[in-house]
Formats: C-alpha cells, structure tokens, sequence
C-alpha cells in the first residue's frame, strides 16, 4: 500500500507564515530533529482548522501553533521525499 502523495502547492497560505514554517523546518532539519509525531492525517486535518480560525479572525488563533503545524507538515513532505 503506497501513501498518499502530499499536495503542498494546494495548500495556499499567507507568504509570512509560510516563510516562518519553512525556516522552522530548516532549523530543525539542520538539529536532525525527529519528524512529526502525530499522523499526518491528523496534522493536516489541525492545520486545515486553524486555517479557518485565521480567516475567521477567532480570538483563540494561535499563529505560533499554525507555524509549528506548518512546520510538522514541511516535515513530513521532506520525509516522503517532496521538495519544500
């Protein structure tokens, strides 16, 4: 069974939290940091809520956590051997 590829250029998201998470994911990647732990259906699925609270303009956005779930799905195409 061979795993879903992941669409990165679908997911449209502002140029600064991007640049953010893409920076993460270089330090990280420099550190040798284990990839994400949660599944990445899951990460998707959380990251594709706090899209929706940040259009929505939620009191409870949180951009930190968005960066760190971008950072995780970077990761995780990295990990399948997708170019970020």
């Amino acid at each position: 069974m061979t795993k879903p590829a992941l669409d990165l250029p679908a997911l449209r998201r502002p140029r600064l939290l991007v640049q953010a998470a893409r920076h993460g994911a270089a330090i990280l990647a420099r550190r040798g940091a284990p990839g994400p732990r949660m599944g990445l259906d899951r990460i998707l699925a959380e990251e594709s809520q706090m899209e929706v609270k940040r259009k929505d303009g939620e009191a409870d956005y949180s951009p930190r956590r968005h960066v760190d779930l971008l950072v995780a799905v970077m990761l995780a195409a990295q990990a399948a051997g997708q170019v970020i």
